[in-house]
């Protein structure tokens, strides 16, 4: 990542990364899609659990991160020495904080339905897909942690298969558990517990197996309290900036529940197809701070600029593109969705209408932010995050719906006007702001219980 034309390398990086979190979009558009056969509530029952389940996700999401930036950074330095520290550390902190988590969602689930307006005929159904999901919480942390790291040192096709096999399994295994087993939304939530378990099992096997640039050994687990306190610091930044995203999207969520099951069933059918763009702007910005990462540890800082720079053109006119070619097309993949709910077909189009021209706009934000936390700026990233969400598109949001005509339209309009604000501020950010600075040091340099190895013998996949 720190040689030869930068196209090429963003190229070879991004897209096997872009690709896995299509993928892993892939997860709940299945679900989705079998789901919708069930029926409206059916739909509004996996549209209101999402935005609880991703709130204590997203919380935890900061530590792999961390993780992440931090072996991105010593690996473009060439210490090959606490890479394999690093990472063993960083699996320890997400399995603990998916344990926890997994026992906190499950024992506030019914709670926080109530909390959010949904109704009671809805609560049972709500509830029982959510309890299901957090079973599945240490897997989906620990595959999480390994895709990033792995994605780090650049062995990003190994990611893209787990994530291909784990799509297939979950597709696989939807329609037999939904209606074969007759386990319903139930089915749903089992189906993807156990894809995501695969996907974990295959990634352990890499990383311990001797076939990875990260070989970790029984000793690099022991518990380095140093290291934990410099992760927390590094990823506490981005859990909230992913945290306060996701708890935004619950508020939204509640608001379009204020006007009925119809419009919640609305948003969660036009925000799986939105989030679903939205994650080749993820893919992109975390193939941008492995990148930027990358570069700013071998001391290039101007190529690590330049990556930045062209990775924000390249994702606003890639999606900018696909948003133009994907609105014409809203009534047919909301048909799809749900065939013969014809009222949510044409809500759920013309949330699409109003989003789609904006995605490329909605990309440069995620790029940016993805340069600042490649550099070990997550501070940066969250503020920006908080003011997009909550000083732009939630008092956006709620005067549109409540106090004009708009009504429940004014919620999705809220979120091209929310990004647009954040585009501005991270490119002011980018050009004058101080989020250049390089994590490794000979003072911070992790001192790993196992053995070091040189760099040369770390194998490159990218």
């Amino acid at each position: 990542m720190t040689d030869g034309p930068l196209l090429g390398v963003i190229v070879r990086v991004a897209v096997p990364i872009v690709l896995s979190n299509l993928l892993t979009a892939t997860y709940q558009l299945v679900n989705a899609f079998f789901v919708g056969r069930l029926g409206a509530e059916a739909v509004a029952a996996v549209a209101a659990s999402g935005p609880i389940f991703y709130v204590l996700v997203s919380l935890g999401s900061g530590l792999a991160t961390a993780g992440s930036v931090l072996i991105a950074q010593y690996s473009g330095a060439e210490r090959g020495e606490g890479v394999d520290h690093i990472a063993a550390q960083t699996l320890l902190m997400v399995a603990a904080v998916a344990a926890g988590f997994a026992a906190f969602g499950a024992l506030t689930c019914r709670p926080l339905l109530r909390l959010i307006g949904v109704e009671p005929g809805l609560e049972t159904l709500t509830a029982q897909y959510l309890s299901i999901s957090y079973l599945g919480m240490v897997p989906l942390f620990g595959f999480m942690a390994i895709q990033g790291m792995l994605q780090a040192v650049g062995e990003v096709r190994f990611a893209f298969r787990v994530m291909l096999a784990s799509v297939l399994i979950n597709a696989a295994l939807d329609p037999l558990l939904i209606f074969v087993f007759g386990w319903g939304v139930a089915g749903a939530a089992i189906a993807t517990v156990l894809a995501q378990a695969t996907a974990l099992a295959l990634g352990l096997a890499r990383i311990l197996g001797g076939r990875s640039a990260l070989r970790l050994r029984r000793a690099h687990f022991q518990p380095d309290l140093g290291h934990m306190r410099r992760a927390f610091g590094i990823g506490l930044p981005a859990s909230i900036e992913q945290a306060t995203r996701t708890f935004g999207s619950l508020v939204l969520m509640s608001t379009a529940a204020q006007f009925g099951t119809s419009a919640l069933a609305i948003y969660g059918m036009g925000t799986r197809v939105m989030f679903f763009f939205f994650t080749p702007m993820l893919g992109l910005s975390v193939a941008t701070a492995a990148v930027v990462g990358q570069n700013i540890g071998a001391g290039r800082m101007d190529r690590a600029e330049a990556a930045g720079r062209l990775c924000a053109w390249l994702s606003f006119g890639l999606l900018t593109a696909i948003g133009l070619l994907l609105a014409p097309a809203a009534p047919w993949i909301m048909g799809a969705m749900t065939p013969g709910a014809s009222d949510l077909v044409r809500g759920a189009s013309v949330f699409v209408y109003i989003f789609a021209p904006f995605l490329g706009v909605m990309a440069i934000p995620q790029v940016l932010c993805g340069v600042f936390r490649g550099a070990g700026s997550t501070r940066q990233s969250m503020t920006i995050s908080l003011v997009m969400q909550w000083g732009v598109q939630l008092p956006s949001a709620l005067f549109l719906a409540f106090l004009t005509p708009a009504g429940v339209l004014g919620v999705w309009w809220s979120y091209p006007a929310a990004n647009a604000v954040a585009s501005l501020i991270c490119i002011a950010w980018f050009l004058k702001g101080p989020w250049r600075r390089s994590l490794v040091a000979p003072a911070a340099a992790p001192s790993g219980p196992g053995p070091g190895r040189r760099p040369a013998d770390l194998p490159a996949e990218a």
